[in-house]
């Protein structure tokens, strides 16, 4: 079963539950292959403690911590702007969202108060509708809501001085309900890789660990847009290849078949990566995709408990002294 459509009501806020924790956020995510850059455009929202929180970053190669990338800005504990419209809002943060057709077309743009060191106006355009995630699939249970869509972004950035155009094909989500506010050591991990070669072939997959105790992971949910067709994925694999001394993702392979029965084998490589620490660590990656023979880039967010992957660099760097 999946969960319901698109509406036009979900482009404003929606009925939060009592918990303090209920969150909202928009996402919306860029990149420049060819100078191996990318980045986020995210805010969530906790209307039930009256807070804001995300921003902007953009990362590149040769860089693993926010320190070091060409920018990182992400604020916490902003107010709530009042009066407050999903639809058309510039958050303190210096996100700003202005939807112009409900589920496909958006203006985009980013500049935090007087700073100049990054700002960014960008166009996003759906390719598909919003998919919604599918129900009861981690780690968006109970009663969650979440959607994804690819789309093309296009548009410019400013960026420490230079002016950078952007023509890619991303991806944004859309998200309702409770977040946890730390995640410990058991919270689990996921993985959120996606990718495409033209407007019309895209993948997205959602995978968990297998609990083999091998760097493999199985589907949770996902699908692939192919000659203008979405199917939901039936199953995948995820094969991880890790970088010894920061433990992100240097390649990674998936094995998948879709509900119509069509196959997809992609490889990745990596391009770029961040480490993004908040109540846990998304290890973000853009890679440089190899989609059965064609080529293609996209974005992996790795997703750990601090802890947890505090104790995968000790069994790495192990491994590596041996």
């Amino acid at each position: 079963d999946q969960s319901a459509q698109w509406t036009a009501a979900d482009e404003e806020m929606h009925a939060p539950g009592p918990q303090r924790d209920w969150t909202e956020t928009t996402w919306w995510s860029f990149n420049v292959p060819e100078r191996a850059l990318a980045g986020w455009l995210y805010v969530q929202v906790r209307p039930n403690i009256g807070t804001v929180s995300g921003g902007a970053f953009v990362y590149g190669p040769g860089a693993w911590g926010a320190w070091e990338q060409p920018y990182y800005a992400y604020q916490q504990f902003q107010a709530v702007p009042d009066p407050f419209d999903l639809r058309d809002v510039t958050f303190p943060n210096g996100v700003s969202v202005r939807c112009l057709e409900s589920g496909q077309s958006y203006d985009l743009g980013y500049r935090f108060r007087d700073h100049t060191e990054f700002t960014a106006a960008l166009h996003y355009e759906g390719l598909t509708a919003p998919v919604p995630h599918l129900v009861g699939a981690p780690p968006f249970v109970g009663g969650s809501s979440h959607f994804d869509q690819h789309g093309r972004v296009t548009g410019e950035l400013q960026l420490l001085g230079e002016t950078i155009p952007v023509d890619c094909i991303a991806v944004r989500d859309r998200s309702w309900g409770r977040r946890p506010e730390h995640v410990g050591r058991s919270g689990g991990r996921l993985s959120y890789v996606f990718g495409s070669t033209s407007d019309d072939e895209a993948f997205l997959v959602f995978c968990r660990p297998d609990g083999s105790g091998e760097d493999r992971e199985q589907l949770s949910t996902g699908y692939l847009l192919r000659d203008g067709s979405l199917q939901r994925l039936a199953s995948a694999t995820r094969i991880n290849h890790r970088d010894a001394v920061t433990g992100g993702i240097d390649e990674l392979i998936i094995q998948a078949t879709d509900e119509a029965g069509r196959r997809l084998h992609v490889s990745g490589t990596a391009m770029s990566r961040f480490a993004l620490v908040t109540n846990h660590l998304c290890v973000n990656t853009f890679l440089r995709f190899d989609v059965d023979g064609r080529v293609g880039h996209g974005e992996d967010q790795d997703v750990w408990a601090i802890g947890e992957f505090a104790d995968h660099l000790k069994l790495l760097s192990a491994a590596a002294v041996r």
